[in-house]
């Protein structure tokens, strides 16, 4: 069994939903939660399935908005999406090897930043390299490095990293994710 708690805007509380069956599908208009008021969210958004070995895996379902999951660090490459505080924004990669960061907005591409080896991302008037005029972002909320594997964002911040979902992920334990606006924790419960 598991649960999923639909977080209120603002605080740690909210609605908690046993999960006593293989999955579980979260939607605007679809599935077995349903958050009709999110606008953001797509009709079918995300699934949660049980795994044969007892663990849980979260997936897209296609949507528009994409499902975002909370990190502590990520590895990105060329077209990963990540959001600090209530600012996506897009990675990519030159050919020449540079790196940016561009903001995304609602229906178009906004300021690009660009990334060093090492850049610090925080909130504008603060003493990060790259600043975000976002009143979510922490003064100092995100590090990028480049490593031998390639790039890597650290969060720094209070409200998080979010990393847009490429693939389906395996929840070991308690795991935080956002479909459109609205926040989710899922709890997997042994035995």
């Amino acid at each position: 069994m598991g649960l999923l708690h639909i977080v209120d805007d603002g605080r740690e509380t909210g609605e908690t939903i046993r999960i006593r069956d293989d999955w579980v599908v979260i939607g605007r208009s679809e599935g077995k939660v349903v958050i009709p008021h999110d606008t953001a969210m797509s009709a079918r958004h995300a699934r949660i399935d049980r795994l044969p070995d007892g663990s849980w895996q979260l997936s897209d379902e296609g949507s528009a908005a994409g499902t975002l999951v909370r990190a502590a660090a990520a590895r990105l490459r060329h077209g990963s999406i990540v959001q600090l505080g209530a600012t996506r924004l897009l990675f990519e990669v030159e050919a020449t090897g540079s790196a940016c960061l561009v903001e995304v907005r609602s229906n178009h591409l906004g300021r690009r930043h660009e990334c060093g080896g090492n850049t610090t991302i925080g909130r504008a008037g603060g003493a990060a390299a790259i600043t975000i005029d976002d009143p979510f972002i922490s003064p100092l909320h995100a590090e990028m490095r480049l490593t031998p594997r390639g790039w890597k964002m650290i969060n720094r911040g209070l409200n998080g990293l979010w990393v847009k979902l490429e693939t389906p992920v395996k929840m070991a334990g308690p795991s935080q994710f956002l479909c459109g606006e609205q926040r989710f924790v899922f709890e997997p419960l042994l035995g």
